[in-house]
């Protein structure tokens, strides 16, 4: 049986479990993917060029679509995303959701730190990077909609996470939204938080990988949140294996929070329901609820 190729998520879970032994214990075959993600980024000489910053319409949905439940045909065996993203992905049977827990990570939408915007109603009609049906794309708006009307919300589609940290570092965006170890990094360079954006992530495995192995991943990934409540300080150094070698120098691991944290929950129909009805009252993807498979189907609960 082949091993079973894991797609890290920037938490520390993942070198935690492999630090400890326990995807071993578990009986787990695996290897982590260190494969820097390089596609649905803005390349350097573009934040130097003058104009407006391009749109990438492309994000991890797309990447879902693209790997038939791989999070891009040269991903992981088991992967993760936001929850709408994971969730609309397993409907139209791009690959299976894991329902039998779920992740929440910290995030926020930030601005420099002599940005005008002071508050979450400054934000209107201001670019707000994110990526285009990714967490950040959701949460912004779900977040800005207790501010904000629909209308003077604005997106700006510029990328993965990392893309959207050159954009904000870069001075290329007016606002960004961020989460984990990239809100940290951005926090130590003097941004400011001007809305909690946290929201809820889903794991993901296409069909031809077996529950059984995504069943011993997860038993390790909880198994090592328990280490990480207990002792954080002992493990954020993972927090650069996931960190562009750029950004090295300018962060102190050590002041960051803790990140991604796995939740031994279940995603429930009436969550996975409900979700459904949310993104699909935005117009967020191109068929409607109707379309695609039950929960039952979409979901390995």
């Amino acid at each position: 049986m082949a091993k079973l190729l894991i797609q890290p998520h920037g938490r520390l879970n993942d070198w935690v479990a492999a630090e400890k032994g326990y995807f071993e214990q578990a009986g787990l075959d695996y290897e982590i993917n260190l494969a820097p993600v390089e596609r649905n980024m803005l390349g350097q000489h573009e934040l130097q060029a003058p104009g407006p910053v391009r749109d990438i319409v492309s994000g991890a949905f797309e990447s879902y679509a693209e790997g038939a439940g791989r999070k891009g045909a040269d991903a992981g065996d088991v992967s993760c995303a936001c929850h709408w993203t994971v969730n609309q992905a397993a409907k139209v049977s791009d690959g299976r959701m894991w329902g039998k827990a779920y992740s929440v990570c910290e995030s926020a939408i930030v601005v420099p730190e002599h940005s005008p915007i002071r508050k979450p109603e400054d934000l209107a009609n201001q670019e707000v990077a994110v990526g285009y049906h990714s967490g950040s794309h959701y949460s912004a708006i779900q977040a800005l909609e207790a501010f904000l009307p629909p209308r003077d919300i604005k997106l700006k589609f510029a990328g993965t996470t990392w893309s959207r940290v050159d954009a904000a570092m870069a001075g290329r965006v007016p606002a960004a939204n961020v989460f984990g170890g990239q809100l940290y990094l951005l926090e130590q360079q003097g941004f400011r938080r001007i809305v909690s954006t946290t929201f809820m992530m889903a794991f993901m495995f296409p069909a031809d990988v077996a529950e059984s192995d995504v069943e011993k991943y997860m038993q390790a990934l909880v198994r090592a949140q328990g280490d990480i409540d207990l002792e954080p300080e002992k493990y954020k150094h993972y927090f650069l294996r996931d960190m562009p070698e750029r950004y090295h120098k300018l962060v102190d691991v050590r002041r960051f929070g803790v990140g991604e944290r796995v939740v031994p929950q279940p995603y429930t129909r009436e969550t996975f329901e409900k979700t459904q009805a949310w993104m699909h009252e935005r117009k967020l993807f191109d068929v409607g609820p109707e379309f695609g498979v039950t929960y039952a189907q979409a979901v390995y609960a």
